[in-house]
């Protein structure tokens, strides 16, 4: 029997994030953005329905509740605990005598393979081929529909008939897309150090164009030119003295009254089992080295109020990682979650083994149990959004 690993959510201060041992009940996921299912009969809609679940299972303890505001976020935790092996190979043992279990010898498990590994003393960042490209596109554009859904919107940002949108970080330029169909009227500019394709661009709306340029560079446009800037999954790429910069081009760009909409998820994972776990220790640990901010959603928001936009409405967004919810919206939502995370596994398969010193079988086995452990431990992606307005 394994005991079950989990993640804390509490009160704390904007001090750098720890991944550390804890013996608390699941961490409950925000499920209030979700509207009730037709089907559904309880007064208490999706979220009574998911979490039914976690409590079948465990206690639970309560959670802070979510708030609009920066100055307060959560604190995050989780239980490591090997997995026991399950040895079915009983010619190794001479059955017919009665040893002590502790004295039988048994495979390592593949978390403790893991974490038991030396990794590189220096790893570089992957180099990404156009396969790879191709692969990593298409993982996100099964998460765009997947917040598209969750959310209802492709923005939730109070913008009437803007005249100049811009997406930044545009990627295989699918927000970009929809957004230009949908405001034939504003010019669309999607910005990336590696746009979309000259085949895509011409096949696109009029009022849609794609921009080279990397963003850590003064932005390529005028000083309040724009009346929306968006930006989505930035997060392992801007650097933690980056962050800064950015945000005061997104200031001097926008129209006076213009917003900002930015989406991040947390880089770690809630309610993580133990190969997970090793997993989000290894990222942290490449963070400090790549001079990433593994916890930048804990600090975000106070970046975008000290930069000087105001009104700021912070949201988060929890979708669940598998089928473990009972809800059939949340359901739904997690199958396509886990699909999302189980193609980022396979499209950082090289990465991972070579600065892991892993065999192609050991690796296997750990995205196996990783996928097992989202349903086991009901494990959840947090997004993170945040809406602000320049005076």
């Amino acid at each position: 029997t394994r005991r079950k690993s989990t993640a804390t959510v509490g009160a704390r201060s904007h001090s750098s994030l720890s991944i550390s041992h804890a013996s608390s009940s699941y961490s409950h996921g925000n499920y209030d953005w979700v509207e009730p299912y037709p089907s559904t009969t309880s007064s208490g809609g999706a979220i009574d329905n998911a979490m039914a679940v976690a409590s079948a299972v465990v206690s639970t303890t309560p959670t802070t509740t979510m708030t609009t505001t920066s100055s307060t976020k959560s604190d995050f935790s989780s239980t490591l605990t090997p997995t026991l092996p399950n040895n079915n190979d009983n010619n190794k043992f001479n059955t017919s005598k009665s040893l002590p279990i502790d004295n039988l010898p048994r495979r390592k498990s593949i978390s403790e393979v893991l974490h038991n590994k030396q990794r590189k003393a220096s790893v570089s960042r992957p180099t990404a081929t156009d396969q790879d490209d191709f692969r990593e596109y298409d993982r996100l554009q099964r998460q765009h529909y997947l917040l598209k859904s969750a959310r209802k919107s492709n923005a939730c940002a109070p913008i009437e008939k803007p005249t100049t949108i811009v997406d930044i970080g545009t990627a295989n330029g699918i927000w970009a897309l929809e957004m230009a169909a949908e405001h034939f009227n504003a010019q669309v500019i999607g910005i990336d150090i590696k746009p979309p394709t000259t085949h895509q661009q011409v096949t696109g709306p009029k009022n849609l164009s794609y921009v080279e340029a990397d963003i850590n560079d003064p932005l390529p446009l005028e000083d309040a030119s724009v009346d929306f800037i968006f930006q989505r999954s930035m997060g392992t790429v801007i650097r933690k003295d980056k962050w800064c910069h950015i945000l005061e081009e997104m200031f001097r760009i926008l129209k006076p009254g213009g917003y900002i909409e930015l989406i991040e998820q947390d880089l770690w994972h809630h309610n993580p089992g133990p190969v997970q776990n090793a997993f989000d220790t290894f990222m942290q640990e490449q963070c400090v080295e790549w001079g990433l901010d593994f916890a930048f959603t804990e600090s975000l928001g106070i970046k975008i109020e000290e930069t000087g936009f105001e009104n700021l409405e912070y949201r988060q967004l929890d979708i669940p990682i598998g089928e473990w919810p009972k809800d059939a919206e949340l359901k739904q939502f997690g199958f396509i979650n886990k699909e999302t995370r189980k193609l980022y596994l396979r499209n950082r398969k090289v990465f991972f083994m070579s600065n892991w010193g892993l065999s192609n079988e050991d690796y296997d086995l750990a995205v196996q149990e990783v996928l097992e452990e989202f349903e086991e431990y009901h494990g959840f992606t947090r997004f993170n959004c945040w809406i602000a307005r320049k005076p």
